[in-house]
């Protein structure tokens, strides 16, 4: 129960139960005796306008082992079992105790979980993380994809899970051997916020032209928004999606920077991400009106990748430089039908839920990463199984 007080003394009354006014003597012997007080702490919570009380159970916080726990053992508490804590929402805080007490908890929106997590953070509270993180997983969608995409960069700086890759190239062909591992997921909470981060970065990559025209693009900050940009399987109609997102960015941190957004100041905000567009991909027209809008390459890119869209590849001039053949190579390189599955962390995540045309297209992108192998499921060893089924079929 959160009970409102102005000073410490009140803080004590509401302790008790009441205020400290005159109160007839009592006939009977009090109901909260000093051992009874001993199983609770008191947290006072100092806002701006008012100041709160929360009273919890002592060996519920204790067995938490969180930030709680060891502000309660170090004896900052004081003698009188009142622990002060500040810049705190009072609402989510008594809920925080509720959940060190019970061990449940009710989110009743993702913003909601959101804040919870950064309490669970605050306060290293690991279990009610992952209980956040698996709420998060479980409700994402593009309404508030780009929130939960940026909290992830505040709360731990951490990347997509690249060990995946790793991971799938030990992984055995085994049948037995997959299914094994496919039951195998994250474990720490960094690993789920990994996982969560590369699950946000999915589902960008699915609905990349329903997220690009939010406004909350524009707000990224450009690690963020390369992070994006950089994406392979981004599912768009044309890349022109893609220009429009840059040409809008690139504008808008000019004017929060306060300089002239000529082209030359726009191109040097992107950087590198000029060239994320897949621009041998598009016609020339699509080229040519994008042009109008923003100048990403410089001139002599410009007219490099005019010339090969229209007169084709096979005209394309033979005294490129290396730099300008991998440069080719790279606008000319077509994107994946489909994006990767997500990282299985709730049932919103579960392969079951993704088309099976998604789900093949994964596997054999897997399978082209991980190469050849010696195990014992390998292509050789199945061929050779087919050829004496045959013969002794």
């Amino acid at each position: 129960m959160v009970q409102p007080f102005t000073n410490i003394t009140e803080a004590n009354g509401a302790a008790g139960g009441g205020r400290p006014t005159a109160a007839p003597l009592p006939s009977a012997p009090p109901m909260d005796s000093p051992a009874n007080d001993d199983q609770y702490v008191d947290f006072l919570l100092y806002g701006n306008k008012e100041n709160y009380l929360v009273r919890a159970e002592r060996k519920a916080i204790l067995d938490s082992n969180t930030g709680l726990a060891q502000m309660v053992s170090s004896g900052n508490c004081g003698g009188n079992n009142k622990c002060v804590v500040r810049d705190v929402n009072r609402n989510n805080f008594e809920t925080f105790v509720r959940y060190l007490e019970t061990k449940f908890i009710k989110f009743s929106s993702p913003k909601h979980a959101l804040e919870m997590l950064d309490l669970a953070t605050q306060f290293q509270c690991r279990q009610l993380e992952l209980h956040c993180l698996k709420e998060l997983d479980l409700n994402l969608s593009v309404d508030h994809l780009l929130d939960v995409y940026q909290a992830l960069f505040i709360y731990n700086s951490i990347a997509p899970p690249k060990a995946s890759a790793k991971d799938s190239k030990r992984r055995s062909r085994c049948p037995r051997a997959q299914k094994a591992n496919t039951a195998s997921g994250p474990l720490t909470p960094e690993e789920y916020f990994a996982a969560l981060l590369n699950n946000c970065l999915q589902l960008i990559d699915m609905q990349a032209e329903e997220v690009f025209s939010q406004e909350g693009m524009l707000k990224l900050c450009f690690s963020q928004l390369e992070m994006i940009m950089k994406r392979d399987a981004l599912q768009m109609s044309s890349e022109t999606v893609l220009l429009d997102v840059l040409a809008r960015w690139s504008l808008e941190d000019c004017k929060r920077k306060h300089i002239d957004p000529t082209a030359e100041n726009r191109r040097r905000a992107l950087g590198a991400l000029c060239y994320a567009p897949r621009y041998l991909t598009m016609s020339r027209r699509e080229f040519d009106a994008a042009r109008e809008r923003v100048e990403l390459l410089d001139p002599a890119e410009s007219q490099l990748v005019g010339d090969i869209l229209t007169g084709g590849m096979r005209r394309m001039p033979a005294n490129l430089t290396p730099e300008q053949q991998a440069l080719v190579a790279r606008f000319k390189e077509p994107r994946p039908e489909f994006p990767m599955l997500p990282v299985h962390l709730s049932a919103r995540s579960h392969p079951r839920n993704y088309p099976k045309k998604m789900r093949k297209a994964a596997a054999n992108a897997e399978r082209e990463r991980d190469g050849p192998k010696k195990g014992c499921c390998n292509g050789l060893l199945l061929n050779i199984c087919s050829v004496f089924a045959c013969i002794f079929d």
